[in-house]
Protein backbone atom coordinates (compact mmCIF):
# COMPACT_ATOMS: atom_id res chain seq x y z
CA UNK A 1 0.00 0.00 0.00
CA UNK A 2 2.82 2.39 0.85
CA UNK A 3 4.48 1.63 -2.52
CA UNK A 4 1.28 2.53 -4.40
CA UNK A 5 1.06 5.88 -2.60
CA UNK A 6 4.70 6.73 -3.40
CA UNK A 7 4.20 5.73 -7.03
CA UNK A 8 1.05 7.89 -7.29
CA UNK A 9 2.85 10.86 -5.72
CA UNK A 10 5.81 10.49 -8.12
CA UNK A 11 3.49 10.32 -11.16
CA UNK A 12 1.54 13.31 -9.87
CA UNK A 13 4.75 15.34 -9.41
CA UNK A 14 5.96 14.40 -12.91
CA UNK A 15 2.65 15.54 -14.41
CA UNK A 16 2.88 18.88 -12.55
CA UNK A 17 6.49 19.41 -13.66
CA UNK A 18 5.58 18.66 -17.29
CA UNK A 19 2.65 21.08 -17.23
CA UNK A 20 4.81 23.79 -15.66
CA UNK A 21 7.58 23.35 -18.25
CA UNK A 22 5.08 23.65 -21.11
CA UNK A 23 3.44 26.77 -19.68
CA UNK A 24 2.98 30.02 -21.57
CA UNK A 25 5.97 32.07 -22.68
CA UNK A 26 6.11 35.83 -23.05
CA UNK A 27 7.35 37.07 -26.40
CA UNK A 28 9.58 40.13 -26.36
CA UNK A 29 11.98 41.83 -28.72
CA UNK A 30 9.59 41.76 -31.68
CA UNK A 31 9.54 45.09 -33.56
CA UNK A 32 6.26 46.99 -33.46
CA UNK A 33 3.92 46.82 -36.42
CA UNK A 34 3.56 50.40 -37.60
CA UNK A 35 0.84 51.33 -40.07
CA UNK A 36 -0.76 54.44 -41.52
CA UNK A 37 -4.02 55.01 -39.66
CA UNK A 38 -4.95 58.03 -41.77
CA UNK A 39 -3.46 60.59 -44.10
CA UNK A 40 -5.08 63.99 -44.69
CA UNK A 41 -4.10 66.82 -47.02
CA UNK A 42 -6.10 69.99 -46.34
CA UNK A 43 -4.88 73.22 -47.91
CA UNK A 44 -1.10 73.02 -47.51
CA UNK A 45 -1.08 70.87 -44.35
CA UNK A 46 -0.32 67.12 -44.44
CA UNK A 47 -1.41 65.17 -41.35
CA UNK A 48 -0.41 61.54 -40.94
CA UNK A 49 -1.57 59.36 -38.06
CA UNK A 50 0.50 56.23 -37.44
CA UNK A 51 -0.61 53.24 -35.38
CA UNK A 52 2.17 51.69 -33.31
CA UNK A 53 1.14 48.14 -32.44
CA UNK A 54 3.12 46.30 -29.78
CA UNK A 55 3.03 42.59 -30.61
CA UNK A 56 4.97 41.59 -27.50
CA UNK A 57 3.72 40.10 -24.26
CA UNK A 58 5.16 42.94 -22.20
CA UNK A 59 4.97 46.74 -22.44
CA UNK A 60 7.31 48.46 -24.90
CA UNK A 61 9.09 51.56 -23.59
CA UNK A 62 9.93 53.63 -26.69
CA UNK A 63 12.33 56.54 -26.30
CA UNK A 64 12.87 57.38 -29.98
CA UNK A 65 11.25 56.69 -33.33
CA UNK A 66 11.96 57.24 -37.01
CA UNK A 67 9.23 56.67 -39.61
CA UNK A 68 9.58 57.25 -43.36
CA UNK A 69 6.81 56.84 -45.94
CA UNK A 70 8.04 56.64 -49.52
CA UNK A 71 6.16 56.35 -52.78
CA UNK A 72 8.60 54.82 -55.22
CA UNK A 73 11.76 56.78 -54.43
CA UNK A 74 9.98 59.94 -53.26
CA UNK A 75 9.69 60.60 -49.55
CA UNK A 76 6.06 61.42 -48.79
CA UNK A 77 6.51 62.09 -45.08
CA UNK A 78 9.14 61.55 -42.41
CA UNK A 79 8.95 61.63 -38.65
CA UNK A 80 12.00 61.47 -36.40
CA UNK A 81 11.69 62.21 -32.71
CA UNK A 82 13.05 61.45 -29.28
CA UNK A 83 10.10 61.05 -26.96
CA UNK A 84 8.79 58.71 -24.30
CA UNK A 85 5.91 56.46 -25.24
CA UNK A 86 4.77 53.32 -23.49
CA UNK A 87 2.79 50.89 -25.61
CA UNK A 88 1.09 48.25 -23.49
CA UNK A 89 1.50 44.57 -24.31
CA UNK A 90 -0.57 43.57 -27.34
CA UNK A 91 -2.01 47.08 -27.68
CA UNK A 92 -1.86 50.09 -30.03
CA UNK A 93 -0.94 53.76 -29.62
CA UNK A 94 -1.26 56.50 -32.23
CA UNK A 95 1.28 59.18 -33.21
CA UNK A 96 0.16 62.23 -35.21
CA UNK A 97 2.60 63.98 -37.56
CA UNK A 98 1.80 67.31 -39.20
CA UNK A 99 3.99 69.01 -41.77
CA UNK A 100 4.01 71.18 -44.87
CA UNK A 101 4.38 68.87 -47.88
CA UNK A 102 6.40 69.80 -50.95
CA UNK A 103 4.76 70.45 -54.32
CA UNK A 104 5.47 66.95 -55.65
CA UNK A 105 3.78 65.30 -52.66
CA UNK A 106 0.74 67.54 -53.15
CA UNK A 107 0.59 66.59 -56.85
CA UNK A 108 0.85 62.86 -56.04
CA UNK A 109 -2.01 63.01 -53.56
CA UNK A 110 -4.06 65.23 -55.90
CA UNK A 111 -3.70 62.63 -58.67
CA UNK A 112 -4.91 59.97 -56.25
CA UNK A 113 -7.83 62.06 -55.06
CA UNK A 114 -8.92 63.00 -58.60
CA UNK A 115 -8.97 59.37 -59.72
CA UNK A 116 -6.13 59.86 -62.19
CA UNK A 117 -4.53 56.90 -60.39
CA UNK A 118 -6.46 54.30 -58.38
CA UNK A 119 -3.82 53.76 -55.71
CA UNK A 120 -0.27 54.66 -54.80
CA UNK A 121 2.16 51.96 -53.65
CA UNK A 122 4.10 52.97 -50.54
CA UNK A 123 6.93 51.74 -48.36
CA UNK A 124 6.79 52.49 -44.65
CA UNK A 125 10.09 51.88 -42.89
CA UNK A 126 12.06 53.02 -39.92
CA UNK A 127 13.16 52.06 -36.44
CA UNK A 128 12.23 52.45 -32.82
CA UNK A 129 14.63 52.77 -29.93
CA UNK A 130 13.45 50.85 -26.88
CA UNK A 131 14.80 50.70 -23.36
CA UNK A 132 14.81 46.91 -23.06
CA UNK A 133 15.47 45.67 -26.62
CA UNK A 134 17.58 48.42 -28.17
CA UNK A 135 16.92 49.49 -31.75
CA UNK A 136 14.24 47.54 -33.63
CA UNK A 137 13.78 48.00 -37.39
CA UNK A 138 10.55 47.62 -39.37
CA UNK A 139 9.56 47.75 -43.05
CA UNK A 140 6.06 47.51 -44.52
CA UNK A 141 4.60 47.83 -48.01
CA UNK A 142 1.10 48.70 -49.04
CA UNK A 143 -1.18 51.01 -51.01
CA UNK A 144 -2.79 54.39 -50.40
CA UNK A 145 -6.40 54.94 -51.50
CA UNK A 146 -8.68 57.97 -51.40
CA UNK A 147 -11.51 57.84 -48.84
CA UNK A 148 -14.75 58.03 -50.86
CA UNK A 149 -16.78 61.17 -50.19
CA UNK A 150 -14.05 62.74 -48.01
CA UNK A 151 -11.86 65.10 -50.03
CA UNK A 152 -8.23 65.24 -48.94
CA UNK A 153 -8.46 62.04 -46.86
CA UNK A 154 -6.60 58.84 -47.65
CA UNK A 155 -6.44 55.36 -46.14
CA UNK A 156 -3.90 52.60 -46.43
CA UNK A 157 -3.78 48.86 -46.79
CA UNK A 158 -0.60 47.09 -45.76
CA UNK A 159 0.16 44.13 -47.98
CA UNK A 160 3.54 42.99 -46.73
CA UNK A 161 5.56 43.41 -43.54
CA UNK A 162 9.20 42.44 -43.02
CA UNK A 163 11.25 41.96 -39.92
CA UNK A 164 14.68 43.25 -40.88
CA UNK A 165 16.60 42.91 -37.65
CA UNK A 166 19.98 41.21 -38.07
CA UNK A 167 19.60 39.14 -34.89
CA UNK A 168 16.71 36.90 -33.97
CA UNK A 169 14.29 39.41 -32.40
CA UNK A 170 12.16 36.73 -30.75
CA UNK A 171 13.38 36.23 -27.20
CA UNK A 172 11.16 34.08 -25.05
CA UNK A 173 11.21 34.26 -21.31
CA UNK A 174 9.15 32.36 -18.80
CA UNK A 175 6.23 34.34 -17.48
CA UNK A 176 7.31 33.31 -13.99
CA UNK A 177 10.44 35.49 -14.22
Amino acid sequence: MEFLNKKTIIIFLLVIMTCTACGPKIIRGRPPFISIASLTLIDDQLSAAFNISNQNGEPMEIDGIEIRVKIKETELTRYNSDFSLTVGSNSVEEVLVEQLPDDFTQKLLASLESGEVNSLPFQLEGKVSTQSDGVLHFKNKGYLYPVPGKPGQFRSATTHANRIDSDDPFHEIDDRQ
